[in-house]
């Protein structure tokens, strides 16, 4: 929160993660969730959806909680998650085990949500988990995902859904971009830090002697 001139910053936090558990985490589900739709989408379609739910989800989570510390790729896993929706919602006539598909994707959101709610609102301990990147993830990976993913048999409100949801999206990642670039600072957003790398590495290395 302190490095946001860094532009950069707003994709790249999706590289490191807070722990081993967070990561191989991270890892299982984008690589199990992925692949289903690579298969029949290609890698390409897939690495833009991943790449539209990292961004969502840090400025979402930038404006909302401006002092937050955000690491991990979760908006991304959660845009795949969530693209999964937009395919069913595309190719539905022509998806085997939709059914199956759809109640999978209603359970995991009800308990995503239910946990969200509880870890915010009902836990004792504060919780830093980057909630609000989470959902903006999860619309990213629906909206992106109708207009990435294949679509196997187009129709006319097919083609109304896709411009929409493009709308949308460029709305929503420009009012973001909007809002990080103009809320004020220190009364909004915390002070910048313009340390150096070289300080901090010095800073760093001398925390460890």
């Amino acid at each position: 929160p302190y490095r946001r001139y860094e532009a950069w910053r707003y994709l790249s936090y999706a590289l490191i993660h807070s722990g081993y558990v967070h990561l191989v985490v991270n890892l299982a589900m984008q690589t199990v969730l992925g692949l289903l739709l690579e298969l029949v989408h290609g890698w390409w379609r897939v690495g833009a959806i991943y790449l539209a739910g990292v961004l969502a989800g840090s400025l979402a989570q930038s404006v909302t909680q401006p002092h937050f510390f955000l690491a991990g790729a979760s908006g991304g896993v959660y845009a795949i998650t969530y693209a999964h929706i937009g395919n069913l919602l595309l190719n539905w006539s022509e998806m085997q085990f939709r059914w199956v598909q759809l109640v999978l994707c209603l359970v995991v959101t009800v308990a995503d949500v239910s946990y969200a709610l509880w870890d915010s609102y009902g836990s004792s301990v504060q919780s830093n988990t980057g909630h609000m990147a989470h959902l903006a993830g999860a619309v990213a990976g629906l909206l992106v995902g109708i207009n990435m993913l294949r679509n196997l048999k187009l129709r006319r409100w097919e083609r109304v859904c896709w411009w929409v949801s493009l709308f949308v999206y460029v709305t929503l990642i420009l009012v973001g971009i909007i809002l990080n670039a103009t809320l004020p600072v220190p009364e909004f957003f915390p002070d910048n830090d313009y340390t150096d790398f070289a300080t901090m590495k010095a800073r760093f290395l001398s925390s460890l002697t």
